[in-house]
Formats: C-alpha cells, structure tokens, sequence
C-alpha cells in the first residue's frame, strides 16, 4: 500500500508585493494505491502570504508543495478515510440489484 499526494493545480497571484507567481491555493489529491484498487480524496487549501520563507515558482519542488499541505491538512484523518474506502471495496456491504421482470 501506498499513499501519495497528486497535485492537480496551483493558483498564483502574479503579483504581490513585488514577489511573483505567489502560490495562493493548492488543489490535490491524496492517493491510496494498493495493487488494482485506487482509492483517493481530493481537496484545496488556501496559503497565507508568505513572509521570509516565499519560494519562487522556478524553484518550488513536490517536496515544498507536500510539506505545505501536511502542515494544514489533518493526514492521519485522510488516511483513515483512504483505508475506510479500500476496506469497503474490497469488503463491500451493500450490492445494486436490478428488478427482474
């Protein structure tokens, strides 16, 4: 099993203060990958201004983006509803039954 962030997109302001490509809003996925079955959540998060820390958009890695969104985002509590997802596919509880005529 494996968990995973995919980013989907990056909303920037061009320009803020003198600082460019200022990222405001990260959409993602949170991935579950166990063999054939793929489970995920997808979300957004707002960023506040930066202050010291601004990384420009040239230089930004996956690492800073995942950094970020562990910081705000409660990833235990993703990954305990990824693993209720799995569970309920691989140990489903209800079936869809057509009417027979």
């Amino acid at each position: 099993m494996e968990y995973k962030w995919v980013i989907s997109s990056l909303n920037a302001k061009i320009n803020d203060g003198g600082l460019e490509n200022v990222i405001e809003t990260i959409h993602y996925r949170y991935q579950l990958v166990d063999g054939e079955h793929t489970v995920d959540v997808y979300g957004s998060v707002g960023l506040e201004a930066p202050e010291s820390d601004f990384i420009a958009y040239e230089d930004l890695k996956q690492s800073d983006i995942e950094g970020w969104l562990e910081s705000k985002l409660d990833v235990e509590g993703l990954k305990a509803g990824l693993d209720a997802q799995l569970s309920a596919i691989k140990n489903p509880t209800h079936v869809s039954l057509n009417l027979v005529s």
